[in-house]
């Protein structure tokens, strides 16, 4: 839905072939030569990567938002150390957790 709204706003649409629900299919499908997949940047795979190879998408750039679900108002010290560590990069603006997908 993200992408088909963003491209939709540039006036531009695509034809799906393939639609899944689950990355390990996405990338299956593309190890199989069948396609692309557009995945975010988090879920892609590493750039050594034997067969796969990543290319940002440009013109439009496509952003989605994330954010934090708790059970709870205790965490283990573990969730609570990632959590303060989350909160830290996105108030401070950490290139690397704002950059679109």
């Amino acid at each position: 839905m993200i992408i088909d709204a963003a491209l939709g706003k540039a006036g531009q649409r695509l034809d799906w072939f393939y639609e899944v629900m689950h990355l390990s299919t996405s990338l299956g499908l593309v190890e199989a030569g069948l396609g692309i997949s557009v995945l975010p940047r988090l879920a892609t795979p590493a750039e050594d990567h034997p067969l796969l190879v990543r290319r940002p998408i440009v013109g439009p750039e496509v952003h989605r938002t994330i954010g934090i679900i708790r059970r709870g108002s205790q965490l283990a010290p573990a969730a609570q150390k990632f959590h303060q560590m989350l909160l830290a990069a996105w108030r401070d603006g950490d290139a690397s957790t704002s950059r679109p997908e």
